[in-house]
């Protein structure tokens, strides 16, 4: 393959003198360049412009236009690269060689013209024009570059003098290069800022690593971030490059309020609330002091979703925030860190507030007092006027625990207990208190197992009628017998039950067992006697209720009329609506209905009458009192009178003396049951009640 021919250089000679010109070209032959020739400055700048030489070799005098105006004319005139121009002067002509730079020569000869050095001259012009050239094409696409970067680029002194400084076109906080270079940079930016880059560069100086600085400068009452990274680039001048971060910032704070932010209230929420305890944790741990960490949850506010809906909940939540900041006054959460992270929303209608630098417990519990109060005040929502209070749990560092999960748990613990205290108030952790919820749990997971280990049992309480003293019924009572401490009492695990849910699936176990049982009675003795069965709140509300006794009957055989369920008040009144249809239901199987522990709750003789029971159950509180408590004879005379008149059977419970039982027979009560006429026994032992003929006497015991 033939070598590439190397392009000649192309020369234009102007010169009025034609011997000069044949010297001239035959001068750039022997060094290799072309040559085109013109005889004046008219001449030559026509050239110039159709021919595009690489040099032209211009003498001063010429007719027409001489050298200097045609250099001017050229220089004027050129669009893209200078192209490199040599005057031919005289040799003694000091003003012609001046005005030959100051016309835009790029160089000079004088006569008499040494052509073998002026050859030479030539070829180094020409090397020197093609090396400014390759220079302005990197500058030039140097200068591109930095054009299309957003940073700014800077060249300081070891002595903190800017040397250079190239402004970012998207940098806002622009400082024009003329107030930079040469000054020195604690002329240019706050001092403060200047000392750390200082600090910064005498690092990289030493170490030879690229370090960089963050800072914020104020623009027009804005805040900017930049960062500026530094690298040495000799042993006393450092480069940096200075970034505009502000909207990196920007969507960091986003990215952080979304991860530390409760999306609701816009308080920190679960993980913020941590990390600032964690870091409390340390300074106090350090510092030797003390803090209380809060639980507050509000008393009730299932109630108000499930009432008037999740949307009126959410507002009262963000209210219940702003009441919080607006109750915890700045004196509450003197720390060093980032106070606003002291309050917090934990989920649903859980805030915590952390108290650093404690003095006194005396100062947590006043803090308590005052979200107790704020959170009684009203809260008006959209029309409706909202009631709530609320529990507090209080836990001490370092009395209560020495890490985050132990404070914040026994806090959580304190505020149960607060709620079982009547809700509405603030307690202290102790440890006495996580023994009962160990206990708590404990109970509940033997709950648990009771059921599928048989655990449970029944005993059943005669229910005798006044008029004739015979068993007419029998009250179903669940028991437990527990494998390590033996007999539960039903005060004990019956709330669990309720509290857990477990009294449903133990509801539906009693009401199939007592069905059962009634019937097995019936087979053995050839007596019909009513079962009583208690109904809990949870079971009556269970949309499944109905299929349940239908189901229990079904499979016992038992008659409905034979099978008794007892509702208590608070049953019945807490939504009257869906009572009546559930009611309905009921009394469409044909069971019997009763109203148990009557008195001690809130009914209106207006929906008793429309409930249509048949039953009332006196509680035993009126009882108790009789022959001897007055008030309690009034009101036990006034109930059987008032169930009569609605044409309803009275059941006295609690019946434990003679004197009782003759009183309530002169009261006109139906049916009576308690200790004086029969304990709670078992299964056997009714049965052989049952085998005397169906009559219970009075004088046993």
């Amino acid at each position: 393959m033939a070598a590439t021919p190397i392009k000649r250089g192309v020369v234009l000679v102007a010169d009025d003198d034609p011997v000069m010109r044949l010297l001239m070209l035959e001068m750039l032959g022997q060094v290799g360049l072309d040559a085109i020739e013109a005889e004046d400055g008219l001449q030559a700048l026509a050239l110039y412009q159709s021919m595009a030489p690489d040099l032209i070799l211009l003498d001063v005098d010429m007719p027409n236009m001489d050298g200097f105006s045609a250099c001017r004319e050229i220089r004027r005139i050129e669009t893209g690269a200078p192209v490199p121009i040599i005057m031919v002067t005289g040799g003694d002509d000091i003003e012609a060689v001046t005005n030959a730079y100051e016309a835009g020569a790029t160089d000079f000869v004088s006569k008499p013209i040494n052509w073998p050095i002026l050859g030479h001259r030539v070829l180094y012009v020409l090397r020197a024009s093609d090396a400014i050239v390759r220079l302005r094409i990197a500058d030039a696409h140097n200068r591109a570059v930095l054009a299309a970067i957003p940073d700014t680029f800077f060249r300081l002194g070891k002595d903190g003098v800017y040397l250079d400084y190239e402004q970012g076109h998207d940098t806002s906080a622009a400082i024009p290069a003329e107030l930079c270079v040469g000054k020195h940079i604690t002329e240019v930016l706050p001092r403060d800022i200047a000392e750390r880059l200082l600090e910064q560069m005498h690092c990289v100086l030493d170490t030879q690593h690229v370090r960089s600085v963050e800072y914020e400068l104020v623009s027009f009452g804005m805040v900017q971030h930049f960062e500026a990274r530094l690298v040495a680039t000799g042993p006393d001048e450092v480069l940096g490059l200075v970034r505009d971060i502000s909207e990196r910032r920007r969507t960091e704070e986003q990215i952080r309020r979304l991860a530390y932010c409760d999306s609701l209230t816009g308080i920190p929420n679960r993980q913020a609330f941590l990390e600032t305890l964690e870091r409390e944790l340390h300074r106090s741990k350090v510092g030797k002091k003390k803090f209380a960490v809060l639980f507050m949850d509000l008393d009730a506010f299932k109630r108000i979703n499930d009432t008037l809906g999740h949307n009126v909940g959410d507002h009262l939540l963000k209210i219940v925030s702003e009441r919080l900041r607006e109750t915890i006054r700045p004196s509450d959460l003197v720390s060093r860190g980032d106070q606003s992270h002291n309050l917090a929303r934990l989920g649903g209608d859980e805030f915590t507030i952390l108290i650093p630098d404690l003095e006194r417990v005396e100062n947590a519990l006043n803090v308590a007092h005052r979200v107790k109060e704020a959170m009684r005040r009203p809260f008006l929502i959209e029309g409706h006027e909202i009631f709530v209070t609320a529990s507090i749990g209080i836990s001490l560092f370092p009395e209560d625990g020495d890490d985050c999960d132990s404070l914040l748990k026994f806090a959580d613990t304190a505020m149960y207990h607060a709620k079982n205290c009547g809700k509405n108030n603030a307690k202290l952790y102790s440890s006495s208190l996580t023994m009962q919820i160990m206990s708590h749990v404990k109970l509940e997971v033997g709950l648990r197992k009771a059921l599928r280990n048989e655990e449970l049992y029944l005993l059943y309480q005669p229910q005798i009628e006044v008029r004739s003293s015979g068993i007419v019924g029998v009250e179903a009572l669940v028991r437990w017998r527990h494998p390590e401490r033996g007999i539960i009492s039903p005060t004990e695990f019956i709330p669990l039950a309720e509290e857990t849910g477990l009294i449903v699936p133990i509801g539906e176990w009693v009401l199939r067992t007592a069905c059962n049982q009634a019937k097995a009675w019936q087979k053995a003795t050839g007596q019909s006697i009513r079962m009583a069965v208690n109904l809990s709140a949870k079971q009556f509300k269970d949309e499944n209720l109905t299929q349940i006794v239908l189901s229990a009957l079904h499979d016992s055989g038992l008659d409905p009329k034979m099978l008794e369920l007892e509702l208590t008040e608070g049953t019945l009144m807490d939504d009257a609506k869906a009572t009546m249809a559930t009611l309905e239901q009921l009394r469409g199987i044909g069971v019997y209905l009763s109203i148990d522990d009557f008195g001690t709750g809130y009914s209106s003789m207006n929906y008793l009458k429309r409930f249509d029971v048949r039953a009332l159950k006196i509680d035993k509180s009126f009882i108790c009192g009789l022959p001897q408590d007055s008030e309690n004879a009034a009101i036990t005379r006034a109930i059987i009178a008032m169930a009569h008149g609605l044409k309803m059977v009275v059941v006295a419970e609690g019946v434990e003396t003679d004197e009782q039982l003759v009183l309530l027979e002169e009261y006109g009560c139906d049916l009576v049951q308690g200790f004086y006429l029969g304990h709670p026994s078992p299964h056997e032992s009714i049965t052989l009640m049952l085998d005397k003929a169906g009559t219970l006497a009075l004088a046993m015991k």
